[in-house]
């Protein structure tokens, strides 16, 4: 992965080490262990040499310099497991490093008195601010329920307050019997018995909440784009503010400005018009950032940031998950709710007619993905970095008439490719020599599934791979008319005569591609290539042959993977 990616990660970092303990691991361990999910630091790899192993000073004394790094070196003491692996005949060890509960957030550093975070390949200091953040989230927050001295209820916009109430009475039999200021009272939009608005009543039904906190707002700009003038920094930049329906409604109403349409691909295989990002989508994941935001005192000075970029949209709000982790996001029933005052609140706030600011708990990020889906995009990346949350949606370049009109001339043959690799197919036929990293950069994912997308270009004869694994290139196969034509019928390898066969070396070159991605056993290999079992099971023997393939797991009781053999 590190040499696929050219850089160190946010979850994985590279150290020499050949020389002896590195004097900064207490910083990377403070970041792994404060960043959601941990990470991995491989000792004995040389990032200068494009990640080549040179192996550790001394595999043993390594592991034993990071036990004690974890457990005196840092307040409180870290978790990380370490292994000796061997790689090209150099020693190195592997660590992994446990993210730390909640409850022992921030760790720091003991000789500095610094709590670090991991961001991108580095690690940084963690701010004032920052720190106040995750000693906020020990507990499970209140600060959405907190009463607004200043404020009172003429500071709730009448309208929406009568619309609320309606909506509460309607939802629950239980409600019915209280007026509407005891409605107010009962649901938390007033907190107290003197009836003062809450934090997550002004914001869901106040007039101005900004009145009260200026920095509550969304802040809005589209990144430089390539045709404009040069010294370009940002158009249309807005500040979004009101109560939450309000920025909610403004900011949807921003996108759709900002955005064009784009070509996408029915059922039946044709294009039509569209816009670059489903509406549906957009709303859900802005209603999540204003509902979900952190607002605790160190983040009252911090807004939710929109921006568009020319390959995504850009969303991050104060204030990581809470109560769960990234990659549960969108699981049916899995909800998380740092501040649930306000959400309670906003499921009976209307907007736009009768829509709901937030719907059923559980169900927006699961909307999301259907709706990405249902576009045939590619889903969303989901970044926690503790103290904030981003979510990337990548935004796929416009085809061209001529290009819809090229791909369309492939008839059956893209069946089943995705939309980021239909566009890609196009931007390989223009000439453009892709990389892992490049596609990546257009449409955001990790780069396994950019691999196995890349690949499956490979396999489908749309692409040539060239290289090995830190430097593939992949470029376009042919003419239209090779890609084009129905592809021939890959023969078993072992009854067909020589003269009319492909021969091995195509189908080990196809699962050589495949084998790129990770272990798999036969039956995935033949789902991935369109070959046989029995082409598999020869070409696999090939391989072996030549010590280029070697078998992972396997025996009595467990299923038997293949994997590349390290070069």
């Amino acid at each position: 992965m590190l040499r696929a990616d050219g850089d160190d990660s946010a979850a994985i970092e590279a150290k020499r080490a050949s020389g002896g303990w590195p004097d900064d691991i207490a910083r990377t361990v403070s970041a792994f262990a404060n960043t959601p999910g941990g990470g991995t630091i491989v000792f004995g790899i040389d990032e200068a040499s494009g990640f080549s192993p040179v192996g550790v000073w001394n595999a043993k004394d390594c592991r034993k310099a990071l036990a004690t790094t974890c457990r005196d070196g840092l307040e409180p003491p870290v978790a990380a497991t370490s292994q000796i692996e061997t790689v090209d005949g150099h020693d190195i060890v592997v660590a992994e490093v446990q993210e730390a509960h909640t409850t022992a957030k921030p760790v720091r550093v003991k000789k500095e008195g610094k709590a670090y975070l991991r961001q991108h390949d580095g690690d940084f200091a963690l701010s004032e601010n920052e720190e106040q953040a995750f000693l906020a989230s020990r507990t499970v927050p209140r600060f959405d329920a907190a009463v607004v001295p200043e404020a009172t209820i003429d500071d709730l916009d009448p309208e929406l307050v009568d619309a609320y109430v309606a909506a509460c009475h309607e939802s629950s039999t239980a409600l019915r019997r209280f007026d509407r200021e005891e409605t107010l009272f009962r649901t938390g939009v007033l907190a107290s018995d003197s009836r003062r608005p809450s934090v997550a009543g002004l914001l869901a039904l106040g007039l101005y909440p900004q009145q009260f906190f200026p920095n509550l707002v969304i802040q809005a700009h589209v990144r430089p784009r390539p045709n404009d003038p040069p010294g370009t920094r940002a158009t249309d930049a807005r500040r979004f503010d009101g109560p939450i329906p309000t920025m909610l409604s403004d900011a949807m109403a921003w996108v759709r400005r900002n955005t064009r349409s784009r070509v996408v691909f029915g059922e039946d295989g044709h294009g039509h018009d569209a816009p670059e990002y489903p509406a549906e989508a957009i709303r859900e994941l802005l209603s999540n950032a204003l509902v979900h935001r952190d607002l605790g005192e160190h983040a009252l000075g911090l807004p939710i940031s929109l921006h568009l970029e020319a390959t995504k949209l850009v969303l991050t709000n104060p204030g990581g998950l809470f109560g769960i982790t990234a990659d549960r996001l969108g699981l049916d029933g899995t909800t998380s709710a740092r501040s649930g005052t306000l959400i309670r609140i906003c499921q009976n706030v209307r907007f736009d007619g009768n829509r709901r600011v937030s719907e059923t708990l559980a169900s927006g990020i699961p909307t999301v993905l259907r709706a990405l889906k249902h576009a045939n995009m590619t889903p969303p990346v989901f970044v926690d970095q503790g103290i904030r949350f981003t979510v990337l949606v990548p935004n796929h370049a416009l085809l061209s008439a001529e290009d819809l009109e090229w791909l369309r001339s492939l008839g059956t043959s893209i069946d089943g490719l995705s939309d980021a690799q239909r566009h890609a197919l196009v931007a390989l036929h223009s000439g453009t020599v892709l990389t892992n990293r490049s596609f990546r950069e257009l449409f955001p994912m990790d780069s396994r599934r950019a691999h196995a997308a890349l690949s499956e270009l490979v396999a489908r004869g749309f692409a040539v791979g060239d290289g090995e694994r830190g430097s593939r290139t992949y470029r376009f196969a042919g003419n239209e008319a090779e890609v084009a034509a129905p592809q021939p019928t890959l023969w078993t390898d072992d009854d067909t005569p020589a003269a009319s066969r492909p021969s091995s070396s195509s189908n080990e070159a196809r699962i050589r591609d495949v084998l790129e991605s990770g272990a798999i056993d036969v039956n995935d290999i033949v789902t991935a290539t369109g070959l046989t079992a029995r082409q598999v099971r020869y070409a696999l023997g090939k391989l072996r042959d030549r010590n280029e393939v070697q078998i992972r797991s396997g025996g009595r009781g467990l299923r038997t993977t293949y994997e590349l053999r390290a070069p």
